[in-house]
C-alpha cells in the first residue's frame, strides 16, 4: 500500500473512533444552588416524567429508570408514586390534558405527605438516527429536584445520548434504547451522587 494511501486510510479510521466515542454519550451537565442545603431534602414525591417526543412511553420508561438509578444510592426516601398521585388526586390535582401539574397543588400535596422536595423531569427526545446501516438511539431528558416550600430549584440536570453504531473497528453491535436510558440514568445519579449531595 503507497504511502500516501495508507496515511489517509489511518487518518479516516481515527476520524471514524473519534466520532463514534465523541458519538456515544455526552455527559450530564448539572446545576446546584448554592444557596440549598442539600441535607435538608430527604423525603421526595415524585411526578413522571412529562413526555415531549412522540415515542409514547418515553416518559414512563425514563421515570422508571431514573427512580432506580435514584434507590440504588440510598440517599432519598422516595414517597410512593401512587400514594402521591392519589393525595394529588384528591386535592384536585391531577395533571391538565397537556399533562401540566398546577405548582399550588402540587405544593398541598407534597407538603400533606412530608415531602421536603419534589423531584421532576422531561423527556425531550427519544428517537433512532440512521447511521450508514445502522439504527442508532437517541435520547435526552431534563430532571430537577424542587424545594416544596419555596419551589426554588435545588439542583437541575441535562443529558443526551447517544447509542453506539455498527462500527467494525469496535465489533459492538447497535444499542437499544433500554440500554442507553439505562446508562444515561446511571450517569446522571451517579453525578448528582458526586456533587449534589
Amino acid at each position: 500500500m503507497p504511502r500516501a494511501l495508507r496515511r489517509i486510510t489511518i487518518r479516516a479510521a481515527l476520524a471514524v473512533t473519534l466520532l463514534a466515542v465523541a458519538g456515544c454519550a455526552s455527559g450530564p451537565r448539572l446545576y446546584v444552588n448554592s444557596e440549598a442545603d442539600l441535607a435538608y431534602y430527604k423525603r421526595i414525591a415524585v411526578l413522571p416524567f412529562r413526555n415531549l417526543t412522540s415515542e409514547r412511553y418515553a416518559g414512563e420508561r425514563l421515570t422508571s429508570a431514573f427512580l432506580t438509578e435514584l434507590v440504588m444510592i440510598e440517599r432519598y426516601e422516595i414517597v410512593d408514586m401512587n400514594e402521591f398521585a392519589a393525595v394529588l388526586s384528591k386535592t384536585g390535582g391531577n395533571p391538565s390534558s397537556q399533562n401540566i401539574y398546577d405548582p399550588v397543588k402540587i405544593k398541598d400535596a407534597a407538603t400533606q405527605i412530608g415531602a421536603t422536595g419534589i423531584l421532576r423531569g422531561a423527556v425531550t427526545e427519544f428517537s433512532t438516527q440512521r447511521s450508514g446501516s445502522s439504527d442508532i438511539p437517541v435520547i435526552a431528558f431534563d430532571v430537577e429536584l424542587i424545594d416544596v416550600a419555596t419551589n426554588n430549584v435545588v439542583w437541575r440536570t441535562s443529558v443526551a445520548r447517544r447509542g453506539k453504531s455498527r462500527v467494525p473497528i469496535f465489533g459492538g453491535g447497535a444499542r437499544t434504547h433500554a440500554q442507553v436510558v439505562q446508562e444515561a440514568a446511571r450517569a446522571v445519579v451517579a453525578k448528582i451522587e458526586r456533587e449534589a449531595l
